[in-house]
C-alpha cells in the first residue's frame, strides 16, 4: 500500500508539474464596457481560440465593466505591464499617441464601411505600429462605433443644433467638432450622463445606436438623428513588455487568434447596431436621416484647430483623405 501511495503521489506531482509547465503565460485582458458588449464578445472568442490553439500554454482572464479602472488607467497599466492587454477606444489613446488625433476628426470617414476599409489597409497597420513607441503593441482595429446624436427635439438641419447643450467625449476631436456645429459641447463622465439627461442638465448626447439602447437612453430621449459625425475606432492592445516576452510561435498564434476574434466581434457589433435602431423605433424614438452635406461642411471647419501643432496627426489625416479620394 505504501508503495502505491508513493507511486500515486509521484504521478500526481508529475501531472501538477506538467500543468504548470504547460501554462507558460497568463493574459489579463480588460475593458470598460459591459459583459454583453462587442468588446466582451471579441475577447471571449480570443480566449477560446488562443487557449485551444496554444494547448493551454496561454491562459486568458477577462475583466469587463471597468474592473481595471477607466480607459486612461488601463492604458497606463498596459504601458507598465501591470495588465497584459485589452480593448480601448481610439479617442482615449489620442492623449498618449499624437497620431491618433486624426481618427477623432469629424467626418474624416463618411461612414463605417469606409472606416473599416482604410483601417484594414496599410495605413491602419502603420497606425498600429505607432503604439510601439509608447510601450504598447496593437493587434488590430476592432468595431467602429458610428456615433450620432440623441436629443429631446428633432435635429434635421445645422440650425437645429445652435445652442444645444450636448454631452461629448472629452477630447479635442469631439469638443471642437461640436463647437463648429454651433452647440455647447459638455464633456462629462459617462456614468453621470443618464441622470444629466433626466434632469435637463444636457439636452442631447452623441452615442452609437447599440449603446443608446443598451444603456436605456431611448427611454428618456425620443429623437435620434443619424449625423454619423464620428466613426469611433476601437483597438485590441497588448502591453509591449508582455508581447516581447512571448516566443515567436506564440506571437504568431496570438496575432492570428486576435485577427479572427476581431472579425467575429465586428460582425456581432454590426448586428447590435442594426438591432439598436429597430429597438429604438419600437420604443417610440423617431430616427431622423438628414442630409449630411451641410453638417460635414460645418464640422470640418474644426479640423484646423484640432490638428494645430499635431504634425503626426496631420500626416495621417492627409493620407486617409488621399486613400479615400483614390
Amino acid at each position: 500500500m505504501r508503495l502505491k501511495s508513493i507511486i500515486g503521489a509521484a504521478f500526481a506531482a508529475m501531472l501538477s508539474a506538467s500543468a504548470v509547465q504547460a501554462q507558460e503565460f497568463t493574459m489579463t485582458l480588460a475593458h470598460v464596457l459591459s459583459d454583453k458588449s462587442p468588446y466582451q464578445v471579441t475577447l471571449e472568442e480570443f480566449k477560446r481560440l488562443i487557449e485551444e490553439r496554444s494547448g493551454g500554454r496561454i491562459a486568458v482572464e477577462i475583466q469587463c465593466c471597468g474592473q481595471a479602472g477607466n480607459e486612461t488607467r488601463m492604458i497606463q497599466s498596459w504601458r507598465t505591464g501591470i495588465l497584459q492587454g485589452g480593448f480601448t477606444g481610439g479617442s482615449s489613446l489620442e492623449t498618449v499617441v499624437p497620431a491618433y488625433r486624426a481618427l477623432s476628426l469629424p467626418y474624416v470617414f463618411e461612414d463605417k464601411a469606409q472606416a473599416y476599409e482604410v483601417l484594414q489597409s496599410e495605413i491602419g497597420q502603420e497606425m498600429l505600429t505607432e503604439l510601439d513607441a509608447f510601450e504598447m503593441h496593437g493587434l488590430g482595429f476592432g468595431s467602429i462605433y458610428e456615433r450620432s446624436v440623441a436629443s429631446r427635439n428633432p435635429i434635421t438641419t445645422v440650425a437645429d443644433m445652435q445652442g444645444l447643450k450636448i454631452r461629448v467625449l472629452p477630447t479635442p476631436g469631439f469638443v471642437e467638432a461640436y463647437n463648429a456645429l454651433g452647440t455647447q459641447p459638455t464633456p462629462m463622465a459617462y456614468g453621470e450622463l443618464f441622470m444629466a439627461i433626466q434632469n435637463n442638465v444636457v439636452d442631447a448626447l452623441e452615442i452609437s445606436p447599440d449603446a443608446f439602447v443598451a444603456d436605456r437612453f431611448h427611454e428618456v430621449v425620443k429623437n435620434y438623428s443619424l449625423l454619423k459625425a464620428h466613426q469611433s475606432t476601437t483597438i485590441f492592445v497588448l502591453s509591449k513588455p508582455f508581447w516581447e516576452g512571448l516566443p515567436a510561435d506564440l506571437q504568431e498564434m496570438v496575432q492570428t487568434a486576435a485577427t479572427e476574434a476581431i472579425a467575429f466581434g465586428i460582425g456581432a457589433h454590426d448586428e447590435l447596431a442594426a438591432a439598436g435602431l429597430e429597438t429604438a423605433r419600437g420604443a417610440g424614438v423617431t430616427v431622423h436621416e438628414p442630409d449630411l452635406a451641410p453638417f460635414m461642411e460645418e464640422a470640418r471647419k474644426s479640423w484646423e484647430v484640432i490638428l494645430t501643432d499635431q504634425p503626426e496627426a496631420q500626416a495621417y489625416a492627409d493620407r486617409i483623405q488621399g486613400a479615400i479620394a483614390e
